[in-house]
C-alpha cells in the first residue's frame, strides 16, 4: 500500500511538472512527454533494447506511460480552469482524465511488481530469449540439412540393419534402396522419404525405425507416440498453441526437435491411433517437408528426415496378403486397398511406399530368442555358452499359440524363465552358463556341470 501511495505521489509531481510544461510548450501532447520520461526511466532500470518500446510486446509500456501522462495532464488542466471560474463542463473532462491516469498507473504498477506480463523483465538477463521476445517473428526458422549418405555403402547399411531386424530381409533391401535413391535427389522442401510399416505387433516395425536412425543418422531419432495424440488439442503439442493461449510461449515440441536435430528419422508410432486433426497436420509435412509453429509463425524444415509411420491396422489381413501374394506390386496394391479401411486415399497417396511386415518364420523366431538370451546373459553378468535346441523348438511352438501378441510375449516368457537361474549362477560365482529344457522346465546350469546336475530352474 505504501508503494502504491508513493506511486501516486510521484504521478502527482509529474502531473504538476507537466502543467508547467503545458504553458511553456503550447499544443504539445503531454502524453508524449510522459512516455518519453517513462521509457527513459525503464531503460535506466531494465536492460530492454530501446526498439522494444516501439515494436513487440513491451510497447504496451509506452502506451501506458502515454495514457497516464495525458490523462493526468488533462485532469489537472481542467481542474485548474475550474478554479478560474471556467465552465463546469470541465469537471467531466477532469474526472475522465483522472480515471484514465489512475487505470494506466495501476497497470504500470502491477507490471513493474511482476503481477502482469512478468516475462518482460524475467527474460531480460537472457539476451537470446530477450531478442526472440521483443522482435517480430521470423518468416522461417533455420532450415534442416539434407540427409547426407555419400559416405555410406548401401550393402554395409543393409548388413548393419540385418543385425538389428531379423526375418525381414526383403523389406530391408527395398527400403535401403529407396532411401539412398531419394536422398541422392536432394529435393528441397521435401522429406528424404515418407514410408509406412504395416503389420502385426512384434514384427520389427519400430525396431527398424530405430535401427535406421542408428545406422544412417548417428541415433538422431524423433519419436511421436500416436497413442498420446488422440485428442484434437494434440496438435498443440506438435506445433504449439495459438498466440494468447496458455503455453503459447513454449512453442511446439516437434518444431523444436526438428530445429535441434536437423536430419535423421522422424517416427510416428501407431499412426492409426492419432486424431484426424493430427494426421491432417502431418499431410502438409509429408507434402512440403515443413511445419509452421502456431505461436510464432516460424516454419521448420523436415527435408533431412526419413519419415516413418507404423501401424498395426488390419494386421491379420495384411499377414495373409504377404503369405499368399507373391508379386510385389500386386501385394503392395492389395495392402493399400486393405489400409483404406482405416486411412483415407489422400493420406495413403502422400506416402512413398508401404512395407508389409508378415508373421515371423520359425527360423526368425529362433534367431530372435537366441539373440535375446545371449544379450540378456551379458546384462546379468554371465556368459551364455549354449542353448538347448529343444528349448527353441518349444518356444517356436509357443509362438504359434501367442501369434496375436507378437514376439514380445515369447521374449517375456523367456526372460521370466531364465532370470532367477542366471542370478543364482552369478551369485554362486559361475561366470559361464548353459540353458537346457527338461519337460516344461527351463534350467540354467553352470557351463562345466554335467547334464544331471542343475543350478536354478523355472517353468517356461
Amino acid at each position: 500500500m505504501a508503494e502504491l501511495a508513493k506511486g501516486w505521489l510521484t504521478l502527482a509531481i509529474v502531473g504538476l511538472i507537466m502543467i508547467t510544461l503545458a504553458f511553456a510548450i503550447q499544443g504539445m501532447p503531454l502524453g508524449f512527454l510522459a512516455a518519453g520520461a517513462g521509457i527513459a526511466w525503464t531503460k535506466w532500470h531494465r536492460p530492454l533494447p530501446l526498439k522494444s518500446f516501439f515494436w513487440g510486446r513491451p510497447a504496451v509500456l509506452s502506451a501506458l506511460f502515454f495514457v497516464a501522462g495525458e490523462g493526468a495532464a488533462l485532469a489537472l488542466q481542467n481542474l485548474y480552469r475550474l478554479t478560474q471560474g471556467i465552465a463546469v463542463e470541465r469537471f467531466a473532462l477532469a474526472l475522465g482524465g483522472a480515471l484514465a491516469a489512475m487505470a494506466a498507473s495501476l497497470l504500470l504498477h502491477r507490471i513493474f511488481k511482476g503481477e502482469l506480463m512478468p516475462s518482460i523483465f524475467d527474460i531480460a538477463s537472457n539476451p537470446a530469449a530477450l531478442q526472440a521476445f521483443v522482435s517480430a517473428p521470423a518468416e522461417t526458422a533455420p532450415q534442416g540439412e539434407f540427409l547426407g549418405l555419400e559416405g555410406f555403402d548401401q550393402a554395409g547399411v543393409i548388413a548393419d540393419l540385418r543385425e538389428r531386424v531379423i526375418g525381414q530381409d526383403a523389406i530391408l533391401q527395398d527400403l535401403t534402396s529407396l532411401i539412398f535413391r531419394r536422398a541422392s535427389l536432394r529435393r528441397k522442401g521435401k522429406p528424404a522419404a515418407v514410408v509406412m510399416f504395416a503389420g502385426a505387433t512384434g514384427a520389427g516395425k519400430t525396431e527398424l525405425a530405430k535401427a535406421l536412425a542408428e545406422v544412417l543418422a548417428d541415433g538422431r531419432l524423433i519419436r511421436v507416440d500416436c497413442n498420446e495424440m488422440t485428442e484434437s488439442s494434440s496438435t498443440q503439442r506438435l506445433i504449439g498453441a495459438p498466440p494468447g493461449y496458455m503455453g503459447s510461449d513454449q512453442g511446439g515440441w516437434l518444431c523444436r526437435e526438428l530445429a535441434q536435430k536437423r536430419s535423421g528419422v522422424l517416427l510416428f508410432d501407431e499412426i492409426e491411433k492419432a486424431h484426424p486433426d493430427v494426421f491432417k497436420l502431418l499431410m502438409g509435412l509429408f507434402d512440403e517437408g515443413r511445419l509452421t509453429e502456431q505461436s510464432t509463425g516460424q516454419t521448420y524444415s523436415a527435408q533431412g528426415f526419413v519419415i516413418v509411420l507404423t501401424t498395426n491396422a488390419e494386421h491379420a489381413r495384411i499377414a495373409e496378403i504377404v503369405r499368399t501374394v507373391e508379386d510385389p506390386q500386386d501385394r503392395s496394391a492389395q495392402v493399400k486397398d486393405t489400409l483404406q479401411v482405416v486411412f483415407k486415399p489422400e493420406q495413403l497417396a502422400r506416402i512413398d511406399e508401404v512395407y508389409s511386415f508378415g508373421d515371423l518364420g520359425r527360423r526368425a523366431v529362433a534367431e530372435i530368442v537366441g539373440k535375446f538370451l545371449f544379450s540378456f546373459a551379458a546384462d546379468v553378468g554371465v556368459t551364455l555358452e549354449s542353448v538347448d535346441s529343444a528349448l527353441l523348438i518349444d518356444l517356436i511352438a509357443r509362438r504359434e499359440k501367442l501369434k496375436n501378441y507378437g514376439i514380445r510375449e515369447v521374449v517375456r516368457l523367456v526372460e521370466k524363465a531364465v532370470l532367477d537361474g542366471m542370478l543364482d549362477a552369478r551369485a554362486a560365482g559361475h561366470k559361464a552358463v548353459r540353458i537346457t529344457i527338461d519337460g516344461d522346465r527351463v534350467r540354467v546350469l553352470p557351463a562345466s556341470t554335467t547334464q544331471g546336475a542343475r543350478h536354478g530352474n523355472a517353468t517356461a
